[in-house]
């Protein structure tokens, strides 16, 4: 078709329908507005902005999405993914640098556990701290502006740790570049389903959300083989009393070239994010991307008022924050019980978190192809948590005979489970919630979750309480969900939007 696409002897077929329905059709201009690419990435057929379909709804009087739209999946969604998602894997990552070296760096740094406990608390004070403020960043400046903030602090608090201040006052430069690394979180956390909305057709945004979501497990998973691997171990005879200074200088450099390491990552990450990332695409790629959301307080109180939200909120906020306080204490609970040393639960915490990360894409590509069904994909993976951690539990607490490769299995079950709920927790509050701002309602479930793992990571310091309590708390956080999601009234009132024509 060309230019002249509005002469009689083109639309006559759509004229003569109008006049069957009684409705009096203006002339079209010559030099009317001419066409609209149906691909992002190459040109294709060329029609006029309202096709024979569309306008036929609209003399039927369909009059429920605009007349003219169609809706674009851009092939640089994959890009701006993938951006975002190695963010949060370094992000992560850098979060953790000090627990798979904690051994080196208690004697070559003569630190105590209380200053590498305090490095990996940064994480959660920050968020529960900030969390709200970014949320409201997200809500009004957009997917661009709040990715470019949360990936700048970032990279100033991986510069600020590099800074050469020497040995022994390391650990000043080391907790503030942990706060600003802690500070760069809720975007990271929280933005994955907004960005999924946003960049993603409905068949695909659970699956976005999951790669989003579960890259940080996939940087910490990294962070148990990069820092042992430059970071070398110092002998068990050697302590903080008798290291020689030539060893010491020499486990130092060790230390800060993983620090630089890890910083060019990031400032290369950066710099791909300052280079192309948009806040939206041209053209929405689905309904639900072009409509307007609620208003950041509107919405916010929506949902605290909202017992529908506050059912999964909490079923997340409750399983996945007492699993990620559990598990960062698997050193003490194990060595304790089942003389299991750090090596091992090193192992144990790799294999388990890249498990989360293949449960999450096999349980979120299952929803999309399912095209919802959310609410008996997370009982299905509750009741695997329930029995994986019961498994876990006897074996700790020797009530069943105790062998290393069932603590191995049961222990990367759970994570497989547990972690691997999370996108499916976001997308289907998101779908109840809708049109509540995807940002603000996972930035608020999120803050929960970071609460309750700063609880359970402050219990610990009470003098006596022991660390046999962590494993019975985690069972009770599993088993608690299952009731709950019982009681949830499963809602799809984003997708239903997308797909009622189909």
């Amino acid at each position: 078709m060309t230019e002249d696409w509005g002469r009689q002897s083109d639309t006559k077929p759509l004229l003569s329908y109008a006049q069957e329905k009684g409705v009096d059709f203006p002339p079209v201009p010559i030099n009317a507005p001419v066409c609209v690419m149906t691909n992002a990435d190459s040109p294709g057929p060329i029609r006029p902005p309202d096709s024979d379909h569309s306008l036929r709804k609209r003399l039927d009087g369909d009059h429920d999405h605009p007349p003219h739209e169609h809706y674009v999946a851009y092939a640089r969604r994959w890009y701006i993914l993938a951006v975002f998602s190695l963010l949060f894997v370094l992000q992560a990552a850098a979060w953790n640098t000090w627990g798979p070296i904690a051994d080196t760096t208690e004697v070559v740094l003569r630190w105590t556990q209380a200053d590498l406990d305090l490095c990996i608390n940064w994480g959660p004070i920050t968020y529960v701290v900030t969390g709200f403020v970014f949320s409201y960043i997200l809500k009004v400046k957009g997917l661009r502006f709040a990715v470019l903030c949360s990936a700048l602090l970032f990279l100033f608090g991986m510069g600020f740790r590099c800074i050469p201040v020497g040995i022994n006052n390391i650990k000043w430069t080391a907790n503030v570049g942990q706060v600003f690394v802690g500070v760069s979180a809720p975007i990271l956390q929280a933005a994955p389903t907004q960005l999924s909305a946003v960049w993603f057709p409905p068949h695909q945004r659970t699956t976005s959300t999951a790669i989003a979501s579960t890259a940080g497990y996939l940087g910490l998973a990294g962070s148990f083989l990069i820092g042992p691997n430059i970071v070398t171990d110092v002998p068990k005879s050697v302590t903080a009393d008798n290291i020689t200074a030539e060893s010491r200088t020499q486990h130092f450099n060790e230390i800060m070239n993983l620090l630089y390491i890890e910083c060019g990552l990031a400032a290369a990450l950066v710099i791909a994010a300052l280079l192309y990332f948009p806040d939206r695409p041209p053209t929405p790629p689905s309904v639900s991307a072009g409509e307007q959301r609620e208003s950041f307080l509107s919405g916010a109180i929506s949902l605290l008022r909202n017992a529908q939200f506050w059912i999964p909120a909490l079923a997340y906020s409750v399983s996945t924050g007492l699993y990620a306080g559990w598990s960062t204490q698997l050193d003490s609970i194990f060595d304790k019980s089942l003389g299991v040393k750090q090596d091992t639960v090193g192992w144990i915490g790799f294999i388990g978190n890249l498990a989360a990360v293949a449960g999450g894409l096999i349980f979120a590509r299952l929803v999309d192809f399912l095209g919802g069904r959310m609410k008996l994909i997370l009982l299905v993976m509750m009741i695997g948590s329930v029995g994986s951690c019961v498994w876990c539990v006897l074996l700790s607490m020797q009530y069943v005979a105790f062998n290393l490769p069932s603590l191995y299995i049961s222990c990367i079950i759970i994570g497989f489970f547990v972690n691997a709920s999370i996108p499916i927790y976001f997308e289907v509050t998101v779908e109840g919630m809708y049109p509540v701002s995807e940002g603000t309602i996972t930035m608020i479930m999120t803050w929960l979750n970071n609460a309750v793992v700063l609880v359970f990571l402050l219990l610990p310091q009470i003098k006596g309480i022991g660390v046999t309590w962590m494993n019975w708390v985690f069972l009770g956080s599993v088993v608690f969900c299952v009731p709950l999601l019982l009681m949830y009234k499963e809602r799809y009132k984003r997708l239903n939007l997308d797909t009622k024509d189909e």
